[in-house]
């Protein structure tokens, strides 16, 4: 049986060419819009098939806790690697939706099982371990556009940087198939698990909705700075390249943010580190809104990036520790949360600039942070038990 750090390592791997997959489509969509001559209406709807698709990250976890997180990881694996194939050899946007849905399906399941299972392994350490584990879609986000554009520049077909990975996500889905049939004896606290009490789903839904609202508002920032960010700055007198470069950045201090944080994590404790975090964020992005040199603002949002890197990891760790017999529908149901502060949003955002303007759509990215270190604070019972 694979050892504890070897498993990790797996799963480091998995995230990076998962998060390769998931962020191709950037360069990619003009592309197949082109080829398939769809209007931006009609690509914008395919391209968002596979976001929505987390929302069934729940029903991911869920069966994860019933059949075992090492199964879902391998077929959600497999289901990444065909929607990917599919993807590479549809001729029609229908089937390129199709595809993305199958592979945003793969997605939401694998997120879900694999930090339940790396949670669960590592239960002496939670924060460390998921921190570190997400340190991997940071690096796969880096890589994936510049593998879909090396794909289309060298070779003139966006098809090719799907088909490249496929084989590797096959391999991946074998590897935790057959070598790791059953979780391996995970070390948990059985104190904690015998003690852990029996709720109602109500209760269970009341307990655990501050880290879901969290997630929600965290998403909300994080991918409506992703997509609005650029056209915001550029509104305000940024070159493309500038505005490229500031979330370029943004993203990765979001890896080196999980990095440098994820030993201080479990010493410091869950709610500490998401409150020092999220203050933090907010001290930064308040100055960002306000008038001074565009240049000093480039600087202040990417360096969000930092601080806000172990929040999501860190949300994962307290709730998986707090009920580590169902951490599966739980982490599912955090990145369902999050997939629809995604969609909130960018729908938000985008409404924002087209009635108010862009100064004041930028003022959303502080005021959904602040509210993460309200909800914190509202929350006395929960903060105790972390």
């Amino acid at each position: 049986m694979p050892s504890r750090k070897i498993l990790l390592l797996m799963g480091f791997l998995t995230y990076v060419f998962y998060a390769l997959l998931a962020t191709e489509m950037g360069p990619a969509l003009p592309e197949i819009s082109s080829e398939l001559r769809l209007s931006q209406g009609v690509a914008g709807v395919i391209a968002s098939l596979q976001s929505l698709a987390g929302i069934l990250a729940v029903l991911g976890g869920f069966l994860s806790d019933i059949f075992g997180r090492t199964r879902l990881i391998a077929i959600s694996l497999g289901v990444i690697g065909l929607g990917a194939f599919f993807l590479s050899s549809s001729l029609t946007a229908s089937m390129v939706g199709l595809s993305f849905f199958v592979m945003g399906t793969g997605f939401a399941f694998f997120e879900a099982a694999v930090n339940a299972f790396i949670s669960n392994i590592f239960s002496d350490k939670r924060g460390l371990s998921i921190n570190m584990l997400h340190i991997g879609w940071s690096v796969g986000s880096t890589l994936g556009p510049m593998l879909a554009a090396t794909a289309i520049l060298a070779y003139h077909s966006w098809r090719l940087g799907y088909l490249s990975i496929v084989p590797v996500m096959l391999t991946f889905s074998i590897f935790f198939g057959v070598l790791i049939p059953e979780a391996p004896n995970i070390k948990m606290d059985k104190e904690k698990v015998e003690a852990e009490p029996e709720l109602s789903k109500m209760h269970l839904l009341i307990s655990m909705l501050p880290i879901f609202l969290q997630s929600f508002l965290l998403m909300s920032c994080k991918l409506g700075m992703n997509t609005w960010l650029p056209y915001i700055l550029q509104d305000q007198g940024v070159s493309l390249i500038e505005s490229s470069l500031t979330i370029s950045l943004f993203w990765m201090l979001v890896g080196v943010g999980r990095l440098v944080w994820a030993p201080f994590v479990d010493r410091l404790g869950c709610i500490k580190t998401v409150t020092f975090t999220s203050l933090g964020s907010l001290a930064l992005l308040i100055p960002a809104t306000l008038p001074i040199p565009i240049y000093y603002r480039m600087i202040l949002y990417s360096s969000t990036g930092f601080l806000m890197g172990p929040i999501y990891p860190t949300l994962i760790a307290s709730a998986t520790a707090r009920y580590p017999k169902i951490s599966g529908t739980l982490v599912g149901a955090i990145y369902a949360f999050g997939t629809l502060g995604t969609v909130f949003s960018t729908i938000i955002i985008g409404l924002t600039i087209e009635f108010m303007g862009s100064s004041m759509a930028q003022v959303i990215f502080p005021i959904t942070i602040s509210l993460i270190a309200f909800i914190l604070y509202l929350s006395p019972r929960y903060s105790r038990k972390q």
